[in-house]
């Protein structure tokens, strides 16, 4: 079925408010978690519980591209701030890539991520360019020979012209942006959440990361291998330190999040 978005979050709390503004047609549960079918702000739309972490959300996503033919992938919920990014809890941060933050090998002389491994997460190949954002270029391309792609290892491109679209209206929609920020940079998708500064520090310093997270890099590779546009945006519940949940804010993180989930779903990315 052709939509205009394929929305996915982690959990059910991650897209509560959203799924309560929806006009939904149908609900469905194939591999435990509900997917709600119906539209928002007048674009069709699937929204999907993924669950917690990459592999929950590689097989739910993969399954529902076998049943429906979005658009673009939005990703949204809520992620950890870098201390180096300046964010605190209920700011908001839109992905430029995401990084597969602790996929590598730790070595005596310290961390090598898969290229130097020699092991590219998706490998050389021509096709559609997908989730970099030259879907219909590739298309026509296609016509008179395919486009040579390389091969990615850590770092997953996203969509650079719809990324730009998202600020654009972020920066027209939203309102008392003088109570907090907007960041764009790469996200770090990790197994493990740096509850301990030092390591989330490593992770920033590895990756120019802003924020991180367990779901987007699985997210944004299956989006990339399917060749489907992909956005992601996260409401930051809290920075990176040592762990201390008296520091956190969730329903401020969710509830700003989900307001520019609307803000871009009602503009039409797709």
């Amino acid at each position: 079925m052709k939509l205009d978005f394929l929305l996915i979050t982690a959990t059910d709390l991650e897209q509560e408010p959203v799924r309560t503004r929806m006009e939904i047609s149908g609900t469905d549960h194939p591999i435990a978690r509900p997917w709600r079918l119906g539209t928002l702000c007048g674009k069709s739309v699937l929204l999907i519980e993924g669950g917690v972490g990459q592999v929950n959300t590689a097989a739910a996503l993969t399954l529902a591209l076998t049943r429906h033919d979005p658009a673009v992938i939005l990703q949204f919920g809520v992620g950890g701030a870098y201390v180096r990014s300046g964010l605190g809890a209920g700011d908001l941060a839109v992905a430029t890539e995401e990084c597969y933050g602790d996929t590598g090998v730790l070595t005596p002389k310290g961390w090598m991520d898969l290229e130097g491994m020699g092991f590219p997460i998706i490998p050389a190949r021509t096709g559609r360019t997908g989730a970099q954002g030259q879907a219909g270029q590739a298309g026509q391309a296609g016509q008179a020979g395919q486009t040579p792609r390389k091969p990615l290892y850590n770092r997953i491109p996203l969509d650079a012209r719809r990324t730009e679209h998202i600020r654009r209206c972020l920066e027209a929609g939203l309102e008392s942006r003088s109570s907090y920020q907007v960041a764009f940079g790469p996200f770090v998708t990790v197994q493990q959440c740096s509850g301990i500064q030092a390591v989330g520090d490593t992770l920033a310093a590895r990756y120019g990361g802003v924020c991180e997270n367990m779901e987007g890099a699985a997210a944004a590779h299956i989006a990339e291998a399917n060749g489907i546009p992909f956005v992601e945006i996260r409401g930051i519940s809290n920075r990176v330190v040592d762990r201390d949940l008296s520091q956190w804010d969730l329903p401020l993180a969710i509830r700003r999040c989900q307001q520019a989930v609307e803000l871009i779903v009602e503009s039409g990315v797709c």
